[in-house]
């Protein structure tokens, strides 16, 4: 048990059985930027923590944030829309670490498309108001003074983006950096438009959520949690431990080993792995203001409505923090 955080133990910790948490991950199979809670469990992060894990398959991040609110979820990872959105909504769910704070996504154009001033007047891949994708779309745009009334989103899955661009249906779309690398090589003529982390520094990516009521119940395994979490990131960035990450990368994404270097190349370059919290006041609010801008939210939450820093804080000061 001495893993554990000095004076952090709940009663099961105590008798040494592992505490059960459900874990749901935004997207099936996850991407490499969800990657830490993986390398966690095989690790064994989780189990110096005296916790087990259980991953729940996700289609997205709105039914994440929607299995954390339900309470079928107990930790949520998805992107910082969705704790905005239920804390404008009055959720009780709050995000209490960031997996990534700093966006993975990258913009990519159809052959012929260089710029997004090129996109005026076409079509471009969406998810809906609403949807990540087309946040990220807004991102991609704005970055050039291009507003999205000035292109045609046409509503999709995500899945479907490759194929509707191959087919020319749309000019350009949003992609997690995996599969940013693998539309570049199967669409000669394709470009990068903007890195978005580069483009929207301020933008606040990834949360982790939980419901109020169940941090409250387990505060000591919420901070075990967090812990695992920041050794885990710690242990992923260091460059000893390249060739196992990339291993678990290609075992756990299912993507080709090709597509996972170049995620990890491109996280590490970005520094998008959060070593501390991952939650500064000015990205988080100044994501929420851009929502509410775009129609996404009716008023913007205050930021202790939508982050409780608490837990985080408190395995800061034990572990401390790395610049």
């Amino acid at each position: 048990m001495s893993a554990l955080i000095p004076g952090v133990v709940s009663s099961s910790s105590a008798i040494g059985k592992p505490e059960v948490v459900t874990v749901g991950i935004a997207l099936t199979p996850p991407k490499m930027v969800f990657l830490a809670p993986f390398i966690a469990d095989a690790e064994g992060f989780f189990a110096k923590q005296n916790i087990q894990a259980k991953f729940a398959p996700m289609p997205d991040g709105l039914m994440t944030e929607l299995g954390v609110a339900t309470g079928q979820i107990n930790f949520g990872f998805s992107s910082g829309t969705d704790p905005i959105s239920t804390a404008a909504e009055g959720s009780p769910v709050k995000a209490i670490w960031s997996y990534s704070s700093k966006l993975d996504t990258v913009c990519i154009g159809a052959p012929g498309i260089t710029s997004p001033t090129d996109l005026i007047g076409k079509a471009v891949g969406s998810t809906g108001t609403g949807g990540f994708a087309y946040t990220q779309l807004n991102s991609c745009l704005s970055s050039a003074g291009v507003s999205v009334d000035q292109v045609k989103p046409i509503n999709m899955k995500r899945s479907q983006f490759v194929g509707a661009m191959t087919q020319g249906a749309i000019k350009a779309a949003v992609f997690h950096v995996d599969d940013a690398y693998t539309v570049l090589h199967a669409i000669p003529g394709t470009t990068i438009l903007n890195n978005e982390y580069a483009t929207q520094p301020l933008w606040w990516y990834g949360a982790v959520s939980v419901l109020d009521r169940y941090a409250k119940i387990h505060p000591y395994l919420i901070t075990r949690f967090l812990t695992a979490m920041v050794l885990t990131d710690r242990w992923m960035v260091d460059p000893k431990n390249k060739a196992k990450v990339l291993a678990y990368g290609v075992k756990f994404t299912q993507e080709d080993p090709a597509a996972v270097a170049a995620a990890y190349d491109f996280i590490i370059k970005g520094k998008l792995w959060e070593l501390n919290d991952g939650m500064p006041a000015e990205s988080v609010n100044f994501t929420a203001a851009e929502m509410a801008r775009l129609g996404e939210i009716d008023k913007v939450p205050a930021y202790t409505k939508v982050v409780d820093a608490t837990y985080i804080n408190t395995v800061l000061k034990k572990l401390g923090r790395v610049k």
